[in-house]
């Protein structure tokens, strides 16, 4: 049955009637939006609840961040700040070997990061959460320059600004752990970072020796897929203390012209897990030993894992610590008026003891 308005088929007419009738629509369409706002502001709450869970879970993580990458200063080309295996025991500036460009000179040089920022955007779903990561670090890229008759020494500060990038993957676990978190880390992607697009990471690969004493590729990771492929947390690479690794770290050099010195370009690894407990070893691309090929800008390093380290009480059977590989343009090295060209590449491993 058709309702009837009968002021209306009579054709009454009354303001105020009309105004009643006028509010009581905007009234409901007032009550269904503030519902709406009530929904979004009730997710929201809830997304921010589990955000400073999954922020707290990136913090205490020791297969993220960023220590281990800072040299504090211009040091020897290869050094160790500690042995990996005691704690106390500092010895920055170790001379493992000197690198000599020329002759007559002898070149130190270090990261020194005086500020890091991070910004996170999430992406939710029922049963994960995804973490778009980007860290701006911004410091002085430090080189002191020796002269080896005179032992004088000309330091040169460069500032910088880098960006690290990397996803993280969380689920929902059906256990809390011992702070009442329900959340876990379940992947993450490779953190690549650059200060520009001069120099680049291409690949990086790992090999260890099989039963025939032979180099048995393993983890492989091209740059076509270092920023969109899973790594899960439970699989990062593993090595026994003692074993034997070799990398293979691939670039490319934009510069025109490169610097006219070997490949135009030189790598170096970082390993550990903070600038006072780590060391740093070059790579080398010079066609000898276990490098294939000269100035090919593919690097090479034999590596033999240290162990997890000791702590006051008893040992621990593993430790989680991070790698970066750093390639740097040699004209940020060598050139004084040089601009910082530096790209590296973040991968956390676990060692076991034995």
């Amino acid at each position: 049955m058709r309702s009837v308005d009968a002021k209306k088929d009579f054709g009454i007419k009354n303001s105020t009637n009309k105004g009643v009738n006028i509010m009581k629509k905007t009234t409901l369409i007032l009550t269904v939006i503030g519902l709406i706002i009530i929904g979004c502001e009730n997710q929201e709450d809830s997304y921010a609840d589990r955000e400073s869970e999954l922020l707290s879970l990136l913090d205490d993580d020791d297969a993220l961040g960023l220590e281990g990458l800072d040299d504090g200063d211009a040091v020897d080309d290869e050094y160790t700040a500690d042995s990996l295996e005691s704690a106390g025991k500092i010895n920055l500036g170790k001379v493992m070997e000197v690198f000599h460009p020329d002759s007559g000179y002898i070149y130190k040089f270090g990261r020194k990061i005086t500020s890091k920022t991070k910004t996170i955007t999430y992406t939710h779903g029922d049963d994960f959460s995804i973490a778009n990561i980007t860290w701006t670090i911004s410091g002085d890229f430090i080189c002191g320059v020796i002269d080896t008759a005179t032992a004088d020494t000309n330091k040169t500060e460069k500032p910088f600004t880098s960006e690290f990038h990397r996803m993280v993957r969380f689920v929902e676990g059906n256990v809390t752990d011992w702070r009442g978190r329900r959340w876990r880390v379940d992947a993450f992607t490779m953190g690549t970072g650059s200060t520009d697009d001069i120099v680049a990471v291409t690949k990086l690969e790992y090999f260890t020796m099989n039963s025939e004493n032979t180099w048995e590729p393993g983890f492989v990771i091209t740059s076509d897929e270092a920023e969109t492929r899973w790594i899960q947390r439970d699989s990062i690479p593993t090595f026994y203390k003692g074993d034997s690794v070799k990398i293979e770290v691939s670039v490319t050099n934009n510069s025109d012209p490169v610097f006219d010195y070997k490949s135009g370009e030189g790598i170096v690894m970082h390993y550990g897990r903070h600038r006072y407990y780590k060391a740093r070893r070059k790579m080398h691309d010079d066609g000898i030993g276990p490098d294939a090929g000269e100035n090919d800008n593919t690097f090479t390093k034999i590596w033999r894992i240290h162990g997890p380290g000791y702590y006051v009480f008893q040992p621990r059977p593993y430790r989680v610590f991070r790698a970066f590989f750093d390639v740097m343009d040699f004209g940020t090295l060598f050139d004084t008026e040089e601009d910082v060209h530096t790209a590296f590449w973040g991968l956390p491993y676990k060692v076991i003891r034995e």
